[in-house]
């Protein structure tokens, strides 16, 4: 769970950021129960997604510095052990194609 739990991490910074109500590093930190570190390491990966994050000393609050729109979504589902067998049969298809390449695969069809 620690892949969804970082999603809704970055959805939360992203609308408190967007809002303009983060505090300071360190009460924004607090906020989202990780380190400053962390906090910083966070707000770099926003950046890398072209979000142009600023830090206001005068209102204590980041802000963005641009109108890029930031949209996480994602969904998580169940697959049963017999569809889960067809998946693990098509890594071995891509497998093959990235050892033999697509004519290989073709003409053992």
């Amino acid at each position: 769970m620690k892949l969804v739990d970082h999603f809704e991490r970055i959805k939360k910074m992203n609308g408190m950021i967007r809002s303009g109500q983060t505090g300071n590093p360190s009460e924004f930190a607090a906020i989202l129960c990780i380190s400053q570190s962390h906090l910083f390491r966070c707000l770099h990966e926003l950046e890398s997604y072209g979000m142009d994050i600023h830090y206001s000393r005068s209102l204590q609050t980041y802000f963005y510095g641009n109108d890029n729109e930031l949209t996480i979504s994602y969904s998580l589902k169940l697959i049963a052990n017999s569809r889960a067998k067809e998946i693990i049969g098509g890594m071995k298809l891509l497998t093959e194609i990235n050892h033999k390449g697509l004519e290989g695969i073709h003409k053992g069809l």
